[in-house]
This record gives C-alpha cells, structure tokens and sequence, in this order.
C-alpha cells in the first residue's frame, strides 16, 4: 500500500518540479536583471540542499562497507572498477567523436596577462589523502571524505562488536537522509528561483562566443544522458529503457537546473530505490545497497568531466592552432587524472601541455552558466547507471541482450556522429566563414571612458609629413602655456605599433596611445594633431620641436637615456619571439634554439629589442635590424627565423597574420620600459607624470589596457532584455 501511494506522489512532485521550472523561466524574462533580487532564495535553497549530504556520504558509505565481510568488499571494490572501467570508455569514445565537431581554421589571440604565469600546481595529495579528515570534511574535499570512509569501513570489517557501532550509525543514516528528504520538498520553490536568477541576468550575448563549445558538448550530453546510457543499462539489465528514464527524471532535472549533482545524491539513492521497488529486484546483500554504491563512484571520474575535455579541441579550434598527435597521450593522462578533481584547475593545467593561450581558461568560465548543467546531467545519469549495473552484477541479476546492445550501440554511435558532423557543418557555414579574429582588431573603435564621451568632438588632423610646430615657444614660455596657447596638442606617433598606434579598417588613426593622447587633449581642452615619427630620427624631431610628445609604445634604451622622464615608465611589456605556426616547437626555449645549425632574429632598428636581442640571446644566434615590422610578415627576410617583438603587440599581429605565433623562449625575463617622450622638459614631465598617476587612480589607464592590450571587450554594458523593460516600458 506505501509502494502505491509513492507512485503516485511521484507524478505530482514531477510536476510540481516542471511547473515551477517554466514559471522561473517566465518570471526571469519578465524581470530581466531585478531577478537579481531573489538570488538569496536560490542560495538559502543550495545551501539547505547541501548541509547534509557530505556527512551522508561519509556515515552511510563507512557503515555499508563495515557490514560486508572481507570477501565481499574486495568484490564489491572489483565489480565497482570494472563498471566504471565500461563507463569511462563510453565517455572516451564519446569525447573523440564530438571533437570531430571542431574544424581546423587558421586565427590569432590578444596577449594575455598569464603570458609569464607558471603553470598551475595541482596537489593530489591534499586532494585525495585525508591527512586532516575534518579539514577535509570542511572544504567539501568529497575523494578525500570518500577515502578516508572506505578506510573506517575495511577497519570495521573484522573488528569484533562492530554492531555496537553500526546500528546507531545506522540510525544516523536514516535521520540524515530524511533531513535531506525535508529539504527535497522545497524543490519546487529553489527551483524558481534558480530558474528566474539565470533566465533574468545571464548574458546571451557571452554565449554567442561559444556556440562550438556548447554545441560539442551540450548536444551530446543529453544525448549520452537520455539514450546512451538507459539504453546501454536496458540491454545489460533486466530494466526496461523507459522505467529508467522515468526512475532519473526528479533527479535528472534538479541536478540540471540547480547545476550540482552532488546535492542531489538523496534523490538518486531513492530513486533507485524506488526503481528496484517497482521491478522486484532484490537486495539482501549491505554491499548491493544504493546508499554504498552512489557515494563510492561520486569521487570517481564520470562520464560528464571526461566529456567536457572537448574544451581543449575547441580552445585549438577558436585559436586557430592545431594539437600535435605527440601531446595527446599526455594531454589525456592529466585529463583522466583531473577528472578526481574540479575542471577549473584541470584546464589551465591541459591548455598549458597543449600550448594553448592561457586566457581562453575564460571562456570555459563564461561557459559554466550553460555547460555546466550538461556535465551534471550526465553525472547523474552515470552514477544511476553504474549503481544499477553494479547492483545486478552483484546480485546475478543481470540479463544480457544481444539485440538491444548491438541496435544500441550503432544507434548511439551514428546519433553523436550527426550530431559532430552536423555541429562541425553549422560552425563552417555560420561562424568560420563569417567571423574572422582580423575584425576585432581592425573594426576596433575607441572604448568610451563615461557614458558622455564622444571623441569626434575633439578636433584631430593627421599630418603627411613631420615638420616643426609653426608656433615656437616663446622666451620665458612654458609647453603647457604654448598648447593652450594654440589650442592644439602636438603628438607623434608610429602608424605600425599595433595595439598601440594603428589605422583600422576605416583608415581611422586608433590604438592604445591613441585614446590617451585624445584623453589628453580633452583634459587640457585643447585640439590634437598627430606627427608621423621618423624612427631613425627622433630625437632629432623631439629637439626640433615636431611634436610635444612621442606616444606610440617607445621604448627605453640607452641612446635614448637622456630624453627618459624621471618618473616610471606608463607600461612594461615582454620580450618574445614571433615564428611560424609550425616552427613554434622549435623556438619555446633557448636550449631548443641552439640545437638548429643556425638561427637568425630579426628586430626593429634603433628599438630596444634590437639592442636586447644582440645582448642577451647567444652569440651564435644573429640578429639583423629590419625597417618595420610589416617587412617580417610579409617575408621580405626568407633568411630570418623569428622575429624579436614585445608579446603586446607580437600578440596583435598574429590576429592579422594568424599563420604565426608569440613564443616565449625567455621565460617573461625581460621587461621593456615604455615611455612617453618629451623635449627633455622638466615641467612637462611633472605634469605628464601627475595626470599618468590621476588616469591610474580614476581607473582609464586599466580600462584601457583591458581593451586595447588584453583584448576585452569594454563597451558600456546595455540593460538586460526583459518584458519589464523592453515590452511595457514600466522602468527604464
């Protein structure tokens, strides 16, 4: 009679789940961003949810194991691997069919500020041996809890009396669990406000940047959550495809929309339960009990982190870059390895062996909103089915059909095939022909610093030719006293210094120095007229008063000692070599340099990296001085090898030029000083030095390295769509 009012309940509650979950959606677009307000809800809610279940694992898993004799819990142990072993290979199978979604295209990147960070640490230890259990207990360190409950159990296993210890824990168990059933209850109202929070403020227009990711990966998890594996479980089982299905779906959805499957363990322990209720398989042994098996195979790689390493072979794909057959063995021992921990430390760690740009870790972060939700899906839907298929190995139950295994496994195959190959169509058709990394540098306009910024309405000429101010300073006139005088602030730049100083593709003068100069020249109220800067003359320009001030990323160096200002440099940047794509092995350190018969670097002449390169690289390795930087790329030089460049601006040509790549074979050691030059003017230089520290301190300096030097898109941010707003224009 219980059995049959739990069925029926069931339904209900399921419907209570979707119906809150389509009114959170509704409410969130209704909201737009005040959906914000009723995060604490959602919080309340996750934080309930999540009160319980680390010492529900810990108690319930060292009390079942401590049950089992010996015997026993090495075959428990056995059996679990070897479940666990079919799984992984599903999820390998799974991860190399859906990185065929990723086609090969040719890209550059922005420099990124980890371009000098070591690699990061990763500290199995702490992360699998409990040395401090209740530290452990405390950061929610599950392998860590997990092992240290397996040891407890094997430790109860022949100790004598041990019944006196394991019916109160017993009792325990049963008193958390229902803790965790109260807290299931709320679910509808978590859910709402979980739905609600992310419909209202996620950014859409983030996503958009990561459509091969979420389509590589989100397609096939549910196709691995809903089809593989019910159906891999129905052929192995006597369960039918759709009683499994119907038993995951509570679970299923509430891992899905609340983005954690570990709080979710109570609901998939009872719903295995409930499972094997409904279809009379039996259970008299402690070891075949859902409440040992989930919390056995949580801590352990699963399906849903093993897939989610497709990340890697679309960072490739979005930088344009290929993966060399020789880093794939590495590249999948870390990720097998990292899937015992969190994937924000596994990544870092593959993109680094991969060599890819350390900054795309930040897309998989912006990704988390979605993507993650799949990999929980497909957590879920891994721990049911490794505790059903334990369970009937374990208890003889399990019944083999050959038909549905074989129907299963090519239907499963050729559905993420189409899905990959259709993926890998849509990013050739819609994104790959008509994005390209060259328009974020060359459709590049200034970023506003406040929302009433327009820099048309500071007047600019570009002048042809370098002549001298046709207003000398007068006696007893300062520089300051001649710019306001005039109304117009002279500037030299260099049109080749990229991200500094360039033209885009509207032939509009833009660039890092080129918004501070404009800023400049509105906090003075002045005009601006930008000199071209003769690079093999100008120190003579600067004394013949061409301009005011050089600000196009000029560079310290000893010929140029005299003309440094006093005060620190604006900017540091970092030395590095630029090389083809496929010769970027070749130059990733010195050590690996001088192994080739013979190498030969070009620098810019009169730069400081040319004088850097002849001091600081070997002997045997030569340095010639090219005109411009356009001369490399263009391979006027077929001798040279590499080209000697600041990583900033190495970073941004390569977008222009993405068959190249930015090496780093000095490890960050050098650091170029960049100054903005002046006439040797003393008072000049005190005020530049004063409103450098104002731009610093008002935040324009940083903001402006985000966009120009980093790469990040800084536009004011727009209003999140909503009903609100945009539909009945109830608030503005």
């Amino acid at each position: 009679m219980a059995d049959s009012t739990s069925r029926k309940r069931h339904p209900s509650f399921s419907t209570w789940v979707l119906i809150s979950l389509v009114l959170g959606i509704g409410c969130g677009l209704f909201l737009g961003e005040y959906a914000e307000s009723i995060r604490w809800v959602s919080d309340v809610y996750v934080g309930l949810l999540q009160m319980a279940v680390l010492p529900y694992v810990l108690v319930s898993l060292m009390t079942n194991i401590g049950q089992l004799t010996r015997e026993s819990g090495i075959r428990l142990l056995r059996i679990s691997f070897l479940v666990l072993l079919v799984l992984w290979v599903i999820g390998l199978v799974t991860l190399a069919v859906s990185a065929l979604a990723f086609p090969r295209w040719e890209t550059g990147s922005f420099y990124s500020s980890r371009f000098t960070d070591p690699p990061p640490a990763y500290d199995w230890k702490s992360l699998f041996i409990p040395s401090n259990p209740f530290e452990s207990l405390a950061e929610n360190a599950v392998p860590a809890v997990v092992v240290f409950a397996i040891g407890l159990g094997f430790a109860l296993m022949k100790l004598p009396g041990k019944e006196k210890l394991l019916e109160p824990l017993q009792v325990l168990i049963d008193a958390l669990s229902k803790v965790n059933r109260m807290v299931v209850q709320l679910t509808p109202i978590g859910l709402f406000a979980i739905a609600a929070h992310t419909a209202g403020t996620i950014e859409l227009g983030q996503l958009s940047l990561l459509q091969g990711y979420l389509l590589a990966y989100c397609l096939p998890a549910v196709i691995i959550a809903l089809v593989v594996l019910p159906a891999f479980v129905a052929a192995f089982t006597p369960l039918g495809y759709w009683d499994i299905l119907r038993a995951s779906r509570d679970p299923l959805i509430t891992a899905f929309v609340i983005g954690n499957s570990f709080v979710v363990l109570p609901m998939i322990i009872e719903s295995v339960k409930r499972l094997q209720a409904e279809t009379g398989l039996g259970d008299n042994q402690h070891g075949n009990k859902p409440e040992s098996l989930v919390p056995l195979a949580y801590p352990m790689p699963d399906i849903g982190r093993i897939v989610a390493l497709v990340f890697i072979p679309f960072a490739a794909w979005f930088s344009g870059t290929a993966i060399s057959l020789d880093k794939y063995p590495p590249l999948m021992g870390v990720g097998f390895l990292g899937a015992f921990g969190k994937p924000v430390v596994t990544i870092p760690l593959m993109l680094n062996l991969a060599e890819l740009p350390s900054d795309l870790f930040n897309l998989y972060l912006i990704s988390g909103v979605a993507a993650a939700r799949f990999g929980d899906l497909m957590k879920t839907m891994h721990l049911i089915s490794f505790t059903l298929l334990t369970f009937c190995v374990l208890s003889g139950t399990t019944r083999f059909k050959p038909t549905k295994m074989v129907i299963g496994f090519v239907g499963s195959l050729l559905l993420l095939l189409v899905t990959s190959i259709g993926t890998r169509s849509y990013l050739i058709a819609e994104f790959q022909d008509h994005y390209s990394r060259e328009d974020l540098l060359t459709e590049r306009t200034m970023v506003p610093i406040r929302r009433t910024d327009t820099f048309e309405a500071t007047k600019h000429t570009i002048l042809e030719t370098s002549e001298p101010n046709p207003q000398p300073i007068k006696p007893g006139q300062t520089r300051i006293e001649r710019i306001q005088e005039r109304g117009i602030l002279r500037v030299g730049f260099s049109p080749d210094r990229m991200p500094f100083a360039y033209f885009n593709g509207e032939r509009e003068l833009i660039g890092f120095d080129i918004q501070m100069a404009y800023i400049l020249a509105r906090d003075l109220d002045v005009d601006i007229e930008f000199v071209p800067i003769d690079r093999s003359n100008v120190l003579e320009q600067l004394r013949s008063d061409h301009f005011d001030l050089a600000m196009s990323a000029v560079e310290g160096s000893v010929t140029k000692a005299i003309y440094f200002p006093e005060s620190d440099p604006y900017m540091e940047v970092t030395m590095s070599l630029v090389v083809p794509d496929h010769r970027e092995r070749q130059f990733r350190d010195v050590e690996t340099m001088l192994k080739m018969p013979k190498v030969t670097l070009a620098a810019v002449k009169n730069s400081y990296f040319a004088e850097l390169a002849k001091k600081d690289f070997p002997k045997n390795i030569e340095v010639v001085e090219i005109e411009t930087v356009n001369e490399y790329f263009d391979g006027r030089y077929k001798e040279v090898d590499a080209l000697v460049i600041s990583a900033e601006s190495g970073s941004t040509w390569t977008l222009l030029y993405p068959h190249f790549a930015v090496t780093n074979p000095l490890n960050g050691r050098n650091r170029v000083p960049l100054y903005y030059l002046s006439n040797n003017d003393t008072e000049f230089d005190q005020f530049l030095e004063d409103w450098l520290r104002l731009k610093r301190a008002d935040g324009t300096y940083q903001l402006l390295y985000d966009y120009w030097i980093l790469g990040e898109e800084k536009r004011p941010r727009q209003p999140r769509w909503s009903v609100l707003r945009n539909v009945l224009g109830w608030v503005d």
